[in-house]
């Protein structure tokens, strides 16, 4: 994920600099080693903060062990599922970005449910699914579902890559229930 070919495709700073400013807090959820986490960190500066998260212990000890001194009051890092982000309290995240999360995980109720936990209610979400997928896995997120999904949020933007589909969201409603899960 990590590689001096995707840094020339995509920047990682570029793609989130839209939604990112100084002084939010920002979780990213599936960070892997920290791709999009450190260009995060530095945007959102010592004046925010950024949790990491990712299931694989291995792609958070990578994401530390990138972790300069300027950085490591801003970026909270945790080995844990989007499911379950206990350390993250409600309502309290200006921006999740989780991109490709979903179709890398089981529980995609679960994950949805922590997103709007943890959104405020005038924050954003960044969502993204791969559009490739064996028939067989049940982490895949198919289209049907992708819809149900967007269903829960107001979707601000929307699109449709060769690779994958993304949407900006937010709730839906600014009383949505902190602990209402999809």
């Amino acid at each position: 994920m990590d590689n001096y070919l995707r840094r020339l495709i995509s920047p990682a700073k570029k793609k989130v600099s839209e939604f990112v400013r100084a002084g939010a807090v920002v979780a990213d959820l599936g960070c892997g080693p920290g791709y999009y986490t450190i260009p995060i960190a530095e945007i959102v500066g010592e004046g925010g903060k950024v949790y990491a998260l990712d299931s694989d212990p291995k792609s958070i000890q990578k994401l530390r062990e990138k972790i300069g001194p300027s950085l490591e009051n801003v970026i909270e890092a945790h080995t844990a599922s989007a499911a379950h982000v206990d350390m993250i309290a409600d309502q309290c995240i200006d921006f999740v970005f989780a991109h490709g999360l979903l179709c890398c995980m089981h529980d995609h109720v679960g994950a949805i449910g922590e997103i709007k936990r943890i959104l405020k209610h005038s924050g954003l979400a960044y969502l993204s699914v791969s559009r490739f997928y064996r028939t067989n896995d049940s982490r895949a997120v198919r289209r049907d579902e992708w819809e149900s999904i967007l269903q829960g949020f107001a979707v601000k933007e929307r699109h449709e890559a060769i690779s994958n589909h993304s949407a900006v969201v937010t709730l839906r409603n600014p009383g949505e229930c902190s602990s209402m899960k999809t």
